[in-house]
């Protein structure tokens, strides 16, 4: 019995630090708008607050734009030759401290083990797309994440992939 519950622990605790480290992604959109017909985008031109936490780190906000662009031409978009892109972008991060909390006990009574409590930071970044000709928001993602500063560049990209892939999927199906 002590080995069961042994391996139902550990199973336990490698799939706990997986969830802890996933991102999460959602997405919205107006159903009553034609998503498919989005093919041109263009940034559109955001003023940051002193308080932003792109406006204190103009590397992150680069990180997001080059993921955002790099990601919508990988997915057959074009940036918009002309001022008439079909969709405009913009992009907001949000973060906060959060705590980390791993229980590792086991046995009976749960005698065994500890309970790890880390502080971490989480963010979200929220992207929007907007139609260009009437300005109205047509379609809205958010991934989430904890943040970590040596896997930045991977963790943007990741997310911003699995947001452009998600829009794609949420374009497809408003044909």
């Amino acid at each position: 019995m002590k080995l069961f519950e042994l391996l139902c622990s550990a199973l336990l605790l490698a799939f706990s630090s997986m969830v802890a480290t996933a991102q999460s992604i959602q997405t919205d959109y107006d159903h009553s708008f034609n998503l498919g017909r989005l093919k041109t985008f263009d940034f559109q031109g955001q003023v940051r607050k002193p308080n932003d936490p792109l406006a204190t780190s103009p590397m992150n906000d680069r990180r997001i734009h080059n993921a955002l662009d790099t990601q919508l031409k990988a997915n057959g978009f074009s940036a918009s030759a002309t001022a008439q892109p079909d969709f405009l972008i913009s992009y907001y991060v949000t973060t906060r401290k959060g705590l980390d909390i791993r229980d590792n006990r086991f046995g009976l009574l749960q005698r065994l083990g500890n309970v790890n409590v880390n502080q971490v930071s989480e963010g979200s970044i929220v992207v929007v797309f907007l139609d260009r000709a009437t300005q109205l928001e047509v379609w809205r993602g958010y991934v989430t994440g904890t943040v970590d500063p040596k896997d930045l560049d991977k963790d943007v990209n990741k997310g911003i992939a699995k947001l452009v892939q998600k829009f794609v999927k949420d374009q497809s199906s408003r044909k």
